[in-house]
């Protein structure tokens, strides 16, 4: 296991931060959606994870905002849209001080353990790099997040290395562009996450025309007929083991504010 619990937070005045009212106490977890499949999580240590940075206009119409605070980086494959660019070329938002974690094994930031599972990535994409697509589950605070990234349909070795997942973050679109609906519901059926938090959809207000990119779909639609959807007014949520809900939840976050129309 790499352990990287010496590491400390970049400066304040350097960084975006969650804001004051959303810091995370003992027991609680903050997860901030940036935009696309991009997040950061926050332990009460105040360790900060970003999952899955997009590249600044490349298919997506929108940048990736600047200077977020990073202790560890996760990138599930080598996409544009999940990598920063990296593979492409772009120069990396974050300096050699900050690592990196793409294959599977056993990490720890502090006071949080990623585990990193072998996938695949859904079809028929990903082939000019083997399909590779690593799934990251934290753990912090009790609680068991897991990024899917761009997997397709889960196999019974994902399922027992994934085990328990209250928290789920998972593709999700009207026109099911990474997972169909059979695959989705089979995911839903068989990790029963008690929070579902939908990622890699259409965000029309950022983009240049509404229809773009083209391969994705607007989450409303997806979200038709489901019960217990919860949208939040914010990009940022605190949770806790203690106040998970009782029954299974949809939680739809607005993108970060700091992501803007060029």
């Amino acid at each position: 296991m790499v352990c990287l619990a010496a590491c400390g937070p970049p400066a304040a005045d350097e960084t975006i931060q969650l804001s004051r009212a959303e810091d995370v106490e003992t027991g609680q977890v903050g997860i901030e959606y940036i935009a696309h499949a991009a997040f950061r999580i926050r332990s009460p240590d105040g360790r900060q994870v970003v999952i899955d940075p997009y590249a600044d206009r490349v298919w997506l119409g929108y940048d990736f905002p600047d200077s977020v605070a990073a202790d560890a980086i996760l990138i599930t494959h080598p996409h544009y849209d999940h990598d920063a660019g990296d593979r492409i070329g772009r120069p990396f938002p974050w300096g050699p001080q900050i690592p990196v974690f793409r294959d599977p094994g056993t990490y720890a930031v502090g006071d949080i353990t990623i585990h990193a599972i072998r996938g695949k990535h859904a079809d028929p994409y990903g082939k000019e790099f083997g399909q590779i697509n690593t799934l990251f589950v934290l753990e912090v605070a009790g609680l068991r997040i897991a990024h899917l990234g761009d997997n397709g349909p889960l196999t019974e070795t994902n399922l027992r290395e994934l085990g328990r997942v209250d928290i789920l973050l998972m593709s999700a679109d009207a026109q099911y562009h990474i997972l169909s609906a059979a695959d989705t519901e089979s995911n839903l059926a068989v990790l029963k996450p008690r929070v579902l938090i939908p990622m890699h959809y259409q965000l029309p207000d950022l983009e240049a025309s509404p229809d773009d990119p083209s391969d994705l779909g607007p989450i409303d639609p997806w979200l038709e007929g489901r019960s217990n959807v919860q949208r939040l007014d914010s990009h940022i949520k605190v949770f806790s083991k203690a106040t998970l809900p009782q029954k299974d939840i949809i939680v739809v976050f607005r993108h970060s504010p700091n992501v803007i129309k060029p």
